[in-house]
């Protein structure tokens, strides 16, 4: 092997022993993704209107139980996302433009201006909602 071969190699064996190494890391956050109370709390209070200006009982009902404009989100369909922490926090980031049983699309973050943690709080709230009905 040359020398050019055998850097090469260590260079390859040391970022993978990184990748490994990060692997438990990666895991723990994911695992610790759970929202917790505070943010819950937050993220109803915003739902509700309360603070940030959050507009989302509006159409989704201050129960979260939906209306004739938008869906109910206590329940175990989902209609723009497939239920999980990470796609509810997108749908309210990303908004939706094109609703598949709604006639109003729903703006990025409900039309109001969240900060990356209230969108989180939201988020959060809104799994949530739909969790209770699981237990």
């Amino acid at each position: 092997m040359s020398r050019v071969d055998l850097g090469l190699s260590a260079a390859i064996m040391t970022a993978a022993s990184l990748v490994i190494a990060a692997a438990p890391c990666r895991a723990q956050e994911a695992g610790s993704a759970q929202p917790t109370a505070a943010q819950i709390s937050l993220g109803e209070s915003i739902f509700l209107g309360k603070e940030a200006g959050g507009t989302c009982w509006g159409c989704h009902g201050k129960n979260g139980k939906g209306t004739g404009n938008a869906p109910d989100l206590t329940d175990a369909t989902w209609l723009d996302a497939d239920g999980s922490l990470g796609s509810i926090e997108s749908t309210i980031t990303s908004g939706v433009p094109k609703p598949k049983k709604f006639a109003a699309p729903m703006p990025p973050m409900g039309g109001g201006k969240l900060s990356p943690d209230q969108v989180k709080a939201v988020a959060a709230y809104v799994y949530s909602l739909s969790q209770k009905k699981k237990k």
